[in-house]
């Protein structure tokens, strides 16, 4: 066997423009605005879900309420880490490089391949545009 294919990851980085600033803002801003409504949701449900159990069931109210305190729990959790994310955003230095995500790519490799080169594979966006490719 000569060469062999294998998928490597790939980091992908932004540089920290304003534009990128705007952008993280705005995603973040939405994201902790839905999970606002879903807990208004998860309250409302919780409303009726409770008059129904009073009606057929009432032994079954502490643990659906159990289960409603978790996920309400849950729900402000992720609110929190959103709220720290944005306020994280606000920090970033302009021209400063984030990490953006991670993807996988196949490479061929052969005998005698600088296996650093190999896996150390990143891609650098400005503003949604490649800029670089090292």
């Amino acid at each position: 066997m000569e060469s062999l294919t294998l998928i490597r990851p790939v980091l992908v980085k932004a540089i920290v423009t304003d534009n990128y600033k705007k952008a993280a803002v705005k995603e973040l801003q939405e994201a902790i605005q839905l999970i606002e409504a879903d807990m208004q949701r998860l309250d409302f449900q919780e409303k009726r879900l409770v008059s129904e159990l009073e009606k057929k069931s009432p032994q079954g109210i502490p643990a659906a309420k159990q289960r409603l305190d978790q996920e309400r729990q849950r729900m402000a959790e992720n609110r929190q880490k959103l709220i720290y994310r944005l306020k994280e955003v606000g920090q970033l230095t302009l021209g400063s490089e984030v990490v953006y995500g991670k993807m996988e790519s196949p490479v061929e490799i052969k005998v005698g391949d600088d296996w650093r080169r190999v896996l150390g594979v990143e891609i650098v966006l400005q503003d949604g545009i490649i800029t670089a490719i090292r």
